[in-house]
Protein backbone atom coordinates (compact mmCIF):
# COMPACT_ATOMS: atom_id res chain seq x y z
CA UNK A 1 0.00 0.00 0.00
CA UNK A 2 3.21 2.01 0.16
CA UNK A 3 2.96 2.62 -3.31
CA UNK A 4 -0.80 3.67 -3.45
CA UNK A 5 -1.15 7.76 -3.70
CA UNK A 6 -3.86 9.09 -1.10
CA UNK A 7 -5.15 12.50 -0.25
CA UNK A 8 -7.52 13.90 2.57
CA UNK A 9 -9.87 16.82 1.25
CA UNK A 10 -10.86 18.40 4.44
CA UNK A 11 -8.24 18.21 7.51
CA UNK A 12 -10.23 19.88 10.51
CA UNK A 13 -10.49 17.89 13.53
CA UNK A 14 -11.32 14.57 11.94
CA UNK A 15 -9.79 14.89 8.49
CA UNK A 16 -6.20 15.82 9.57
CA UNK A 17 -6.32 12.57 11.95
CA UNK A 18 -7.02 10.66 8.76
CA UNK A 19 -3.78 12.35 6.84
CA UNK A 20 -2.01 10.92 9.65
CA UNK A 21 -3.19 7.51 9.10
CA UNK A 22 -2.28 7.74 5.31
CA UNK A 23 0.66 9.37 5.94
CA UNK A 24 2.28 6.17 7.28
CA UNK A 25 0.19 3.51 5.50
CA UNK A 26 0.26 5.14 2.34
CA UNK A 27 2.50 7.56 -0.14
CA UNK A 28 0.13 10.92 0.98
CA UNK A 29 0.45 13.68 -1.69
CA UNK A 30 -1.17 16.04 -0.29
CA UNK A 31 -3.86 17.72 1.27
CA UNK A 32 -7.14 20.32 0.34
CA UNK A 33 -8.86 22.57 2.86
CA UNK A 34 -10.92 25.17 2.75
CA UNK A 35 -9.25 27.11 5.08
CA UNK A 36 -5.71 27.33 3.35
CA UNK A 37 -3.98 28.18 6.41
CA UNK A 38 -5.00 24.83 7.97
CA UNK A 39 -3.83 23.39 5.10
CA UNK A 40 -0.44 24.49 5.44
CA UNK A 41 -0.35 23.83 8.85
CA UNK A 42 -1.12 20.00 8.02
CA UNK A 43 1.10 19.46 5.22
CA UNK A 44 4.34 20.81 6.96
CA UNK A 45 3.22 18.28 9.90
CA UNK A 46 2.72 15.62 7.27
CA UNK A 47 5.88 16.27 4.84
CA UNK A 48 2.75 16.68 2.07
CA UNK A 49 1.40 19.19 0.10
CA UNK A 50 -1.42 21.50 0.23
CA UNK A 51 -3.41 22.04 -2.90
CA UNK A 52 -5.45 24.90 -3.88
CA UNK A 53 -8.09 23.39 -5.29
CA UNK A 54 -9.94 19.86 -5.25
CA UNK A 55 -9.25 19.42 -8.42
CA UNK A 56 -5.98 19.77 -8.52
CA UNK A 57 -5.25 17.58 -5.45
CA UNK A 58 -7.58 14.56 -7.16
CA UNK A 59 -5.66 14.54 -10.77
CA UNK A 60 -2.68 13.37 -8.42
CA UNK A 61 -3.82 10.43 -6.49
CA UNK A 62 -5.68 7.14 -6.93
CA UNK A 63 -8.08 7.57 -3.26
CA UNK A 64 -9.23 10.30 -1.00
CA UNK A 65 -10.81 10.25 2.79
CA UNK A 66 -13.34 12.92 2.36
CA UNK A 67 -13.61 14.66 5.43
CA UNK A 68 -15.11 17.33 4.63
CA UNK A 69 -18.85 19.35 5.88
CA UNK A 70 -21.61 16.93 5.27
CA UNK A 71 -23.30 19.04 2.78
CA UNK A 72 -20.64 18.53 0.40
CA UNK A 73 -20.05 14.93 0.47
CA UNK A 74 -21.53 14.58 -2.47
CA UNK A 75 -20.21 17.02 -4.68
CA UNK A 76 -16.71 16.29 -3.23
CA UNK A 77 -17.25 12.08 -3.84
CA UNK A 78 -18.93 12.89 -7.47
CA UNK A 79 -15.97 14.76 -8.46
CA UNK A 80 -13.74 12.34 -7.50
CA UNK A 81 -15.04 9.77 -8.69
CA UNK A 82 -15.41 11.11 -11.85
CA UNK A 83 -11.91 10.98 -12.05
CA UNK A 84 -11.14 7.37 -11.23
CA UNK A 85 -10.40 8.31 -7.26
CA UNK A 86 -11.82 5.62 -5.26
CA UNK A 87 -13.55 7.55 -1.94
CA UNK A 88 -14.08 7.38 1.65
CA UNK A 89 -16.52 9.09 2.53
CA UNK A 90 -16.78 9.96 6.52
CA UNK A 91 -20.51 9.55 8.28
CA UNK A 92 -23.32 10.89 7.64
CA UNK A 93 -22.67 9.60 4.12
CA UNK A 94 -24.69 12.15 2.26
CA UNK A 95 -27.57 14.42 2.90
CA UNK A 96 -30.50 12.08 1.42
CA UNK A 97 -30.81 8.62 -0.04
CA UNK A 98 -31.18 10.07 -3.27
CA UNK A 99 -27.42 11.09 -3.35
CA UNK A 100 -26.73 8.27 -1.72
CA UNK A 101 -28.02 6.64 -4.59
CA UNK A 102 -26.31 8.07 -7.29
CA UNK A 103 -22.70 7.85 -5.85
CA UNK A 104 -23.38 4.17 -4.90
CA UNK A 105 -24.58 3.71 -8.86
CA UNK A 106 -21.36 5.65 -9.89
CA UNK A 107 -18.99 3.51 -7.90
CA UNK A 108 -20.19 0.34 -9.05
CA UNK A 109 -20.37 1.41 -12.86
CA UNK A 110 -16.64 2.80 -12.35
CA UNK A 111 -15.82 -0.47 -10.74
CA UNK A 112 -14.31 2.01 -7.77
CA UNK A 113 -13.89 1.26 -3.88
CA UNK A 114 -16.84 3.48 -2.13
CA UNK A 115 -16.61 2.80 1.96
CA UNK A 116 -18.54 5.18 4.41
CA UNK A 117 -16.70 6.06 7.75
CA UNK A 118 -18.78 4.18 10.12
CA UNK A 119 -15.46 3.32 12.28
CA UNK A 120 -17.55 1.42 15.29
CA UNK A 121 -18.00 -1.59 12.97
CA UNK A 122 -14.00 -1.97 13.48
CA UNK A 123 -14.07 -1.66 17.66
CA UNK A 124 -12.85 -5.47 18.67
CA UNK A 125 -16.00 -6.18 21.01
CA UNK A 126 -18.12 -5.34 17.89
CA UNK A 127 -16.37 -7.92 15.47
CA UNK A 128 -16.09 -10.63 18.37
CA UNK A 129 -19.87 -10.64 18.80
CA UNK A 130 -20.22 -10.88 15.22
CA UNK A 131 -18.16 -13.95 15.34
CA UNK A 132 -19.61 -15.80 17.90
CA UNK A 133 -22.47 -16.62 16.43
CA UNK A 134 -25.32 -15.64 18.57
CA UNK A 135 -27.73 -14.66 15.90
CA UNK A 136 -29.90 -11.65 15.83
CA UNK A 137 -30.45 -10.19 19.15
CA UNK A 138 -33.76 -9.23 20.56
CA UNK A 139 -33.04 -6.37 22.29
CA UNK A 140 -30.38 -3.34 22.40
CA UNK A 141 -30.24 -0.38 23.96
CA UNK A 142 -27.16 2.57 23.75
CA UNK A 143 -26.01 5.48 25.03
CA UNK A 144 -23.79 7.56 23.52
CA UNK A 145 -23.42 10.90 25.43
CA UNK A 146 -20.82 13.19 24.86
CA UNK A 147 -19.48 16.78 26.07
CA UNK A 148 -20.40 20.22 23.94
CA UNK A 149 -18.22 20.84 21.86
CA UNK A 150 -18.06 23.49 18.94
CA UNK A 151 -17.78 21.23 15.65
CA UNK A 152 -19.96 19.42 13.54
CA UNK A 153 -22.61 21.92 14.47
CA UNK A 154 -23.85 21.67 10.74
CA UNK A 155 -26.13 18.38 11.94
CA UNK A 156 -27.84 17.41 14.53
CA UNK A 157 -27.30 14.86 17.46
CA UNK A 158 -28.94 12.12 15.61
CA UNK A 159 -26.30 12.51 12.54
CA UNK A 160 -23.32 13.06 14.77
CA UNK A 161 -24.04 10.61 17.75
CA UNK A 162 -26.82 8.43 16.96
CA UNK A 163 -25.46 7.05 13.63
CA UNK A 164 -23.14 5.19 15.36
CA UNK A 165 -25.39 2.61 17.00
CA UNK A 166 -27.84 3.05 14.68
CA UNK A 167 -25.37 1.65 12.33
CA UNK A 168 -24.40 -0.55 14.66
CA UNK A 169 -28.43 -1.59 15.26
CA UNK A 170 -28.34 -2.76 11.99
CA UNK A 171 -25.21 -4.77 11.22
CA UNK A 172 -25.64 -7.04 14.30
CA UNK A 173 -29.35 -7.91 13.86
CA UNK A 174 -29.09 -7.81 9.65
CA UNK A 175 -32.69 -6.39 9.84
CA UNK A 176 -34.28 -3.27 9.32
CA UNK A 177 -36.31 -0.47 10.75
CA UNK A 178 -40.04 -0.96 10.56
CA UNK A 179 -41.22 1.47 13.35
CA UNK A 180 -39.97 4.30 14.45
CA UNK A 181 -40.83 6.61 17.39
CA UNK A 182 -38.58 9.19 18.97
CA UNK A 183 -38.22 12.76 21.23
CA UNK A 184 -35.80 14.91 21.37
CA UNK A 185 -34.35 19.04 22.39
CA UNK A 186 -32.81 21.43 20.61
CA UNK A 187 -31.15 22.40 24.24
CA UNK A 188 -28.03 24.40 23.05
CA UNK A 189 -28.15 24.67 18.96
CA UNK A 190 -31.23 25.01 16.63
CA UNK A 191 -30.89 21.00 15.57
CA UNK A 192 -31.85 18.16 18.03
CA UNK A 193 -29.05 18.38 21.13
CA UNK A 194 -30.18 15.08 22.26
CA UNK A 195 -32.53 12.43 21.19
CA UNK A 196 -34.07 9.33 22.12
CA UNK A 197 -35.50 6.50 19.32
CA UNK A 198 -37.33 3.65 20.07
CA UNK A 199 -37.67 1.05 16.89
CA UNK A 200 -38.70 -1.81 16.04
CA UNK A 201 -37.12 -3.98 13.35
CA UNK A 202 -38.52 -5.96 10.59
CA UNK A 203 -36.61 -9.19 12.34
CA UNK A 204 -39.10 -8.27 15.68
CA UNK A 205 -35.55 -6.66 17.72
CA UNK A 206 -36.67 -3.79 19.01
CA UNK A 207 -33.73 -0.68 19.98
CA UNK A 208 -33.40 2.06 21.90
CA UNK A 209 -30.86 4.17 21.60
CA UNK A 210 -30.07 7.68 23.39
CA UNK A 211 -27.65 10.14 22.24
CA UNK A 212 -26.88 13.60 23.51
CA UNK A 213 -23.86 16.19 22.95
CA UNK A 214 -24.45 18.54 25.67
CA UNK A 215 -23.56 16.32 28.70
CA UNK A 216 -20.95 16.75 31.04
CA UNK A 217 -19.54 13.35 31.46
CA UNK A 218 -19.16 11.41 27.90
CA UNK A 219 -20.64 7.75 27.87
CA UNK A 220 -20.74 5.41 24.99
CA UNK A 221 -22.32 1.93 26.05
CA UNK A 222 -24.01 -0.53 24.23
CA UNK A 223 -26.22 -3.50 25.52
CA UNK A 224 -27.33 -6.66 23.67
CA UNK A 225 -29.47 -9.22 24.61
CA UNK A 226 -30.05 -12.61 23.33
CA UNK A 227 -32.57 -15.29 24.79
CA UNK A 228 -29.72 -16.58 26.64
CA UNK A 229 -26.97 -14.38 27.32
CA UNK A 230 -26.37 -10.27 26.94
CA UNK A 231 -23.49 -8.19 26.39
CA UNK A 232 -22.13 -5.55 27.92
CA UNK A 233 -19.99 -3.07 25.94
CA UNK A 234 -18.45 0.30 27.13
CA UNK A 235 -16.60 1.62 23.95
CA UNK A 236 -14.68 4.52 25.78
CA UNK A 237 -13.40 2.21 28.29
CA UNK A 238 -12.86 -0.81 25.67
CA UNK A 239 -14.40 -3.66 27.57
CA UNK A 240 -17.04 -6.69 26.89
CA UNK A 241 -18.39 -8.87 29.23
CA UNK A 242 -20.99 -11.13 28.21
CA UNK A 243 -23.48 -12.64 30.89
CA UNK A 244 -24.35 -16.41 30.07
CA UNK A 245 -27.58 -17.66 31.80
CA UNK A 246 -27.40 -21.47 33.12
CA UNK A 247 -23.88 -21.44 34.89
CA UNK A 248 -21.75 -19.67 37.49
CA UNK A 249 -22.88 -17.24 39.81
CA UNK A 250 -22.87 -13.68 38.98
CA UNK A 251 -23.37 -11.76 42.32
CA UNK A 252 -26.62 -11.22 43.04
CA UNK A 253 -27.71 -13.42 39.74
CA UNK A 254 -27.68 -16.74 40.84
CA UNK A 255 -27.21 -18.88 37.43
CA UNK A 256 -25.58 -16.43 35.32
CA UNK A 257 -21.93 -16.58 33.89
CA UNK A 258 -20.02 -13.03 33.30
CA UNK A 259 -17.59 -13.82 30.74
CA UNK A 260 -14.84 -11.12 30.32
CA UNK A 261 -13.49 -10.94 27.27
CA UNK A 262 -10.00 -9.34 27.00
CA UNK A 263 -10.29 -6.99 23.70
CA UNK A 264 -7.09 -5.75 21.96
CA UNK A 265 -6.14 -2.07 22.03
CA UNK A 266 -6.54 -0.77 18.37
CA UNK A 267 -5.99 2.27 16.07
CA UNK A 268 -9.89 1.99 15.14
CA UNK A 269 -9.20 4.70 12.47
CA UNK A 270 -6.39 3.04 11.49
CA UNK A 271 -7.67 0.06 10.92
CA UNK A 272 -10.61 1.35 8.93
CA UNK A 273 -8.04 3.12 6.55
CA UNK A 274 -6.34 -0.13 5.99
CA UNK A 275 -9.16 -2.03 5.42
CA UNK A 276 -9.67 0.46 2.39
CA UNK A 277 -6.56 0.26 1.15
CA UNK A 278 -6.72 -3.19 1.27
CA UNK A 279 -10.50 -3.60 -0.60
CA UNK A 280 -8.56 -1.08 -2.90
CA UNK A 281 -5.96 -2.96 -4.03
CA UNK A 282 -7.14 -6.55 -3.62
CA UNK A 283 -10.70 -6.10 -4.89
CA UNK A 284 -12.34 -7.11 -2.26
CA UNK A 285 -15.69 -5.80 -0.52
CA UNK A 286 -14.80 -3.02 2.64
CA UNK A 287 -15.44 -3.22 5.62
CA UNK A 288 -18.51 -0.20 5.02
CA UNK A 289 -19.48 0.07 1.87
CA UNK A 290 -22.08 3.16 0.14
CA UNK A 291 -25.34 0.38 0.52
CA UNK A 292 -24.80 0.01 4.28
CA UNK A 293 -24.03 3.79 4.34
CA UNK A 294 -26.99 4.57 2.97
CA UNK A 295 -28.81 1.78 4.42
CA UNK A 296 -27.75 3.68 8.05
CA UNK A 297 -28.63 6.84 6.31
CA UNK A 298 -32.21 6.09 5.56
CA UNK A 299 -32.80 4.35 9.37
CA UNK A 300 -31.17 8.33 10.56
CA UNK A 301 -33.60 10.50 8.46
CA UNK A 302 -36.65 8.30 9.96
CA UNK A 303 -35.18 9.42 13.13
CA UNK A 304 -34.98 12.68 12.16
CA UNK A 305 -38.87 13.15 11.28
CA UNK A 306 -39.74 11.66 14.32
CA UNK A 307 -37.74 14.12 16.59
CA UNK A 308 -38.71 17.05 14.33
CA UNK A 309 -42.41 15.90 14.61
CA UNK A 310 -42.09 15.65 18.59
CA UNK A 311 -40.14 19.09 18.33
CA UNK A 312 -43.20 21.04 15.98
CA UNK A 313 -45.72 20.02 19.21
Amino acid sequence: MKNMRTGVIGVGHLGRFHAQKYAALSQLVGIFDQHAERATVVAAELGCRAFSSVGALLAEVDAVSIATPTSTHFAVAEAAMQVGVHCLVEKPFTLDTEEADALIGMAQERHLTLAVGHIKRVHPAIQHLRQAGYGAPRYLEAERLAPFKPRSLDIDVIMDLMIHDLDLTLLLTGAEPVDVRAVGVAAVTDKADMANAWMTLNNGTVANLAASRVVREPARRMRIFWQDRYASVDFLNNTLHIYHRGAGAVPGIPGVRDEAVELPKRDALAAEIEDFLNAIVMHQPVFCDGIAGRRVLAAALQVRVAVEAFLQH
